[in-house]
């Protein structure tokens, strides 16, 4: 059960959706980077975290969750953006 702390959110990705629970403080590079483990994407890819209500802005990753307003049951999509150059 997660404490008031953290949220909980379901994240899309190309390889289906998982629920992960974070910290509200955990900026949005390392939900990023936990999602991409968690679905064995190639770590050398770039990828950005996307509000499924909004899809056409980027989650800033240096950001924390919390500066999102995002509450329990917030839907992301992660996207690759491409690999680094």
């Amino acid at each position: 059960m997660p404490s008031d702390k953290d949220i909980e959110v379901v994240v899309q990705t190309s390889r289906g959706s998982k629920n992960f629970t974070f910290p509200k403080e955990t900026k949005i590079i390392d939900v990023i980077n936990t999602v991409v483990k968690s679905f064995g994407f190639a770590p050398g890819d770039r990828f950005q975290l996307v509000l499924a209500s909004n899809p056409s802005e980027s989650l800033q990753p240096e950001r924390p969750l919390i500066s999102y307003h995002i509450t329990d049951g917030t839907i992301l999509v992660l996207t690759a953006i491409g690999s680094g150059v």
